[in-house]
């Protein structure tokens, strides 16, 4: 199987006596050790594929609270998991243990209305809890392409950012309060409703894109803005990927401030077309999907026009507006399948989420592509130009494939030249964990490792990620 890993205990079962004691603290329905259901949660959008020796679906911070004190005593990993859409191997099963699934936690505890808070469990899916709260005139911001089977507990793990990181932020700039399980089983609730508090050490932001390392994220109150109502999308073309990230810098300089700037390549376009019959994307060497958004019409309108007028002076062959809400949507739509198809394009896709600053996309587009030529992999990018963060993928037809271990090595190397992150939105799970050192020094991954054993000093939650151990 695509992906598969030969573990120890991939066919062993949990202890008798663990499953008998996990089924008086959840109904027995909600812990299975079925070998279906080991190999429902073995896997994440990586397609690595790591079965756990059980499964439990927990209902509440309590329940969890039982589940981990258990676990602790008898050295057991609990990995929480959420929608299973991550794509550095946050939530697998690397040495056994029980998967925590929060798929059953989707409450919408509140909307406060008046102080612009809403408060919900962590496994609802984040499409889902966006689109009620648009319903009440309501806007979350973070909008990451898996949002319509991402659970906002995944987000929160991970610290998403998605299409509106430009105006908006990442998921960290949203977060008002958490109520999160420890390791040793205590229930903590970190935050309030106030907009403002220096009390302490911001413990709030160290559990944002902790990967499931150092709690359960179970609730959070996360803040909102009226959904904005006027919207300017376009596309523009370019014959030159450097145009292109020229009149993203132009853009960026003009004083207004875009929702989103996506970029999409060549080869992208050819497999989203390829893909989709209905996409008919115009296939060049670059094309920018732009978005103005707001509360007053003239305002977006006129931002909009400012944004094409910028896009022409930088190169833009063509600039095509969308002229209603379906057009607007469609266009998101195939953006959000860029990601499928290219998996239709080859099997084995390696996507690296680099962040750089902003004067350097161009140079770090054109480091990719070397990259690519020089060990001879198929080379697609795309991603969110406005803030920096590219999607580099290497293609191939070999699940292992010691080229693209030497791209990846190589593209890290250069993507911290150049002062940016290994990673902007998707982790470091176990796929980035060997190149943590690239970015942090020696004496800062030691900080790292004493917050995790000051949290987990039995190391059974979520193990082996982050290359904390």
């Amino acid at each position: 199987m695509a992906g598969s890993h030969t573990t120890p205990w991939e066919s062993q079962s949990l202890d008798p006596v663990v499953l008998k004691d996990l089924r008086l603290i959840l109904a027995p329905e909600r812990v299975s050790d079925e070998p279906v259901d080991r190999l429902t949660y073995a896997y994440d959008a990586t397609r690595k594929q790591y079965p756990p020796q059980a499964v439990l679906w927990p209902e509440t911070a309590q329940e969890i609270a039982a589940i981990l004190r258990l676990a602790g005593g008898r050295g057991i990993p609990v990995y929480p998991r959420g929608g299973g859409t991550g794509l550095t191997g946050g939530s697998l099963a690397t040495r056994g243990g029980m998967v925590l699934s929060l798929e059953r936690m989707t409450a919408i505890r509140n909307v406060d209305k008046s102080n612009r808070l809403v408060t919900v469990q962590a496994g609802i899916p984040l499409g889902e809890l966006k689109t009620a709260l648009q319903k009440q005139g309501f806007f979350y911001p973070p909008d990451p392409s898996s949002a319509k089977t991402a659970t906002l507990g995944g987000t929160l793990a991970e610290c998403a950012g998605g299409l509106n990181c430009v105006k908006y932020g990442t998921t960290k700039d949203w977060v008002q309060a958490v109520e999160a399980v420890l390791p040793t089983g205590e229930i903590i609730h970190i935050g309030s409703k106030a907009r403002k508090s220096v009390v302490g050490y911001n413990l709030l932001q160290l559990l944002i894109g902790s990967e499931g390392t150092l709690a359960v994220i179970t609730e959070a109150t996360l803040r909102l803005l009226p959904f904005p109502p006027h919207r300017g999308t376009f596309i523009a073309l370019f014959d030159s990927v450097t145009d292109s990230a020229r009149a993203v810098q132009r853009m960026l300089d003009s004083g207004a401030v875009p929702c989103a700037i996506e970029f999409i390549d060549r080869r992208s376009l050819e497999a989203v077309n390829a893909y989709r019959q209905d996409a008919g994307l115009p296939v060049v060497e670059a094309l920018l999907l732009v978005e103005a958004d707001g509360y007053d019409s003239s305002r977006v309108e006129e931002e909009t026009h400012t944004f094409a007028a910028l896009c022409r002076e930088c190169g833009a062959t063509r600039i095509t507006q969308a002229q209603s809400a379906q057009e607007r949507e469609r266009l998101w739509d195939i953006r959000r399948s860029l990601n499928p198809a290219m998996y239709a394009q080859a099997p084995f896709k390696t996507n690296e989420d680099i962040c750089v600053p902003l004067s350097e996309i161009g140079a770090m587009l054109d480091a990719a592509y070397a990259i690519g030529n020089k060990y001879e992999i198929a080379t697609l990018c795309f991603g969110h130009a406005g803030d920096g963060n590219i999607h580099v993928n290497f293609m191939t037809h070999e699940e292992e494939d010691s080229r693209v271990d030497s791209a990846v090595a190589e593209l890290f190397e250069r993507t911290v030249a150049l002062g940016g992150s290994i990673s902007g939105e998707h982790g470091i799970g176990i796929t980035k964990a060997p190149f943590l050192e690239l970015e942090l020094g020696k004496r800062e991954r030691q900080l790292l490792l004493d917050i995790k054993k000051l949290f987990d000093p039995m190391n059974i939650l979520n193990p082996g990620k982050m290359n904390l151990e």
